[in-house]
């Protein structure tokens, strides 16, 4: 369930909290009061596509934030925890757009990108607004609504899954089945790399590594040598040094700190120092000398180390760009060239497996395709049903089926939606045939069909009821009030008999600012009070005389029915969780 809304300086509006409630939550107000900036800001928490054109003008970047309340067990709790992104029992979205185009979405504290966040919310809301009647037009749109019906998510994701490996099989086959002067062609190039990989005698992925570190020590031998052969001469002495050595030092102070311990035995602890620091001049001295004897200064391998490093560059360059890829791909081109040099019983192999691949495909896309005819019947019924209840009793609708040749990832299906809202009229293309009023008729009728095979939790209704009014759009609403028990329900309208179902109603207003002696248009949402309720009912009905608030208060009445409690602002409380796949990503 949506709790909280909460939106800055996004289009019009500067700040708006809105706390929606379980139940039937309306939206209302005039014509380009900001009513869409809603849906706009909820699309967005949804994954759509953020513009800077979106951002209020003179602030720097908007925030759209939203809190949901999840469930346990759900698919959306599930979603979470697969991306590190667990809550105990809320999700929260922040999407923040700059100007600059360095935009950042949040989820439950964690930055995530585009796809992260399409990939949670896919299962989150379910969203009915006049795009979605534009989008009936594919029936690939269609087919979605029977399998969601029918429940077949599950076979579909099988048959998809099927489709898959099949494709992947038949690649594999045409990459096979190319004409032999194209494949002795592949042939030789392989052995070309296969030769010069080889040749290289690549055996260790941090060779070019080991290289580097061995000419940084050749290219400063001559100061390490004379570093090491100094400090030796220092303790040991030299020919070059008159100095005294520090060991021939260390020794005369011990001789002369012997005696002297003898009269003051406080200076023992000095003289097992003295013997300490001796052991450790020779151990560095011995260590210098040997250090300085192993110092390569030999031209040569200098010459012979750039060498290599250059054809190993060469090397990474072409098959890299590591080494340790390098070394992967030498496997990769004898495999390759195996299956070409065997050609005629790989390529029968290959064809075997594409034939019990497409043979699998075809049994599942088929048992998946009997379903799918028996719930479109179904689903069909019911719908008419549901358009009885809309004002068109004799409305026929049908979904007609046509078989592919070949299976694609949806299976062996195309589906279109038919209709003839009128007795007399011929069936046609839901698209074609039905008018505005008809369509979101069709398009509620079909939610309220799919919700009762399974929540989704959250459904979000923008302007359905579009080209609709007297008795339908009080059936309209009956019918949004019918979804809401049993899912939170979220609806934008401009018709009073809709706004009456409401559980909590919310006004949207526009006004104009004098700021700084320019004018400001802004927004504000405000949810609205029994009293008020009245008076916006009464403004959609279009006056606030005495008949029309009489008229808004009969109409909230009826809409209340007899165990209705007056309404009156709700808190954000608890209601179903189940967050259920919707029949398409609304993003």
């Amino acid at each position: 369930m949506l709790k909280n809304l909460r939106i800055q300086n996004f289009a019009i509006i500067d700040e708006a909290t809105l706390e929606f409630g379980e139940g039937l939550n309306i939206i209302s107000g005039e014509t380009g009061a900001g009513k869409s900036i809603l849906m706009d800001a909820l699309v967005l928490i949804l994954g759509g596509r953020a513009s800077t054109d979106l951002i209020r003008r003179g602030a720097e970047e908007a925030t759209v934030e939203a809190l949901f309340e999840v469930s346990g067990d759900s698919e959306l709790a599930a979603a979470l925890e697969s991306h590190g992104l667990g809550a105990d029992d809320e999700l929260i979205i922040r999407r923040i757009m700059h100007r600059s185009g360095k935009n950042r979405i949040f989820v439950n504290g964690s930055m995530v990108n585009m796809a992260t966040l399409q990939a949670i919310t896919v299962t989150l809301v379910d969203l009915c607004s006049q795009h979605d009647q534009q989008l009936l037009a594919r029936p690939e749109e269609q087919l979605l609504w029977i399998d969601r019906f029918g429940e077949l998510e599950s076979d579909r994701a099988k048959v998809k899954s099927l489709h898959g490996d099949w494709k992947q099989k038949k690649e594999s086959l045409e990459a096979l089945s190319t004409d032999s002067a194209q494949r002795a062609q592949r042939i030789d190039f392989l052995q070309f790399q296969i030769q010069e990989l080889d040749d290289a005698g690549l055996a260790s992925p941090l060779e070019d590594q080991e290289i580097q570190q061995e000419l940084k020590m050749l290219e400063n031998a001559e100061d390490l040598f004379g570093f090491a052969a100094e400090a030796e001469g220092l303790l040991f002495g030299s020919d070059t040094t008159e100095a005294t050595p520090v060991l021939d030092s260390l020794v005369a102070l011990m001789n002369k700190g012997r005696n002297l311990s003898a009269v003051d035995p406080k200076l023992n602890e000095a003289m097992e120092h003295l013997n300490n620091l001796k052991i450790h001049a020779e151990e560095l001295a011995y260590f210098l000398r040997s250090y300085s004897q192993g110092v390569s200064r030999d031209e040569g391998r200098l010459e012979e180390l750039n060498a290599r490093l250059a054809l190993l560059t060469k090397l990474k360059r072409k098959y890299g760009p590591t080494l340790a890829e390098a070394i992967d791909n030498l496997q990769v081109f004898r495999k390759e060239l195996a299956l070409l040099e065997n050609h005629d019983s790989s390529l029968h192999e290959a064809k075997e497996a594409v034939a019990i691949s497409l043979a699998a495909l075809r049994r599942e896309a088929d048992a998946l395709s009997k379903k799918r005819v028996k719930a479109a019947k179904e689903f069909s019924q019911s719908v008419v049903g549901e358009l009885a209840d809309l004002n068109m009793e004799r409305a026929r609708f049908i979904a007609t089926f046509q078989s592919l040749e070949q299976p694609i990832s949806s299976g062996v299906d195309s589906v279109r939606f038919d209709i003839a809202a009128n007795p007399g009229e011929p069936v046609g293309p839901l698209n074609k045939i039905a008018s505005g009023g008809e369509l979101s008729r069709v398009m509620l009728a079909m939610h309220n069909v799919v919700s009762s095979r399974g929540e989704v939790g959250v459904y979000l209704f923008d302007e359905v009821d579009s080209g609709i009014g007297g008795k339908t759009a009080v059936t309209v609403g009956a019918k949004l009030q019918k979804v809401s028990r049993g899912n939170q329900v979220i609806c934008i309208t401009h018709l009073a008999q809709v706004a009456s179902f409401a559980d909590r109603h919310f006004h949207v207003e526009k006004s104009v600012t004098k700021k700084a002696g320019s004018e400001r248009t802004v927004a504000q949402v405000v949810a609205l009070t029994a009293q008020e309720r009245e008076l916006e009912i009464a403004r959609m009905l279009g006056g606030q005389d005495k008949a029309a608030l009489a008229n808004a208060r009969a109409m909230l009445e009826k809409a209340r029915g007899p165990k209705k409690k007056a309404s009156s602002p709700l808190p954000a409380g608890k209601g179903r969780k189940s967050e259920k796949s919707s029949p398409r990503a609304r993003h």
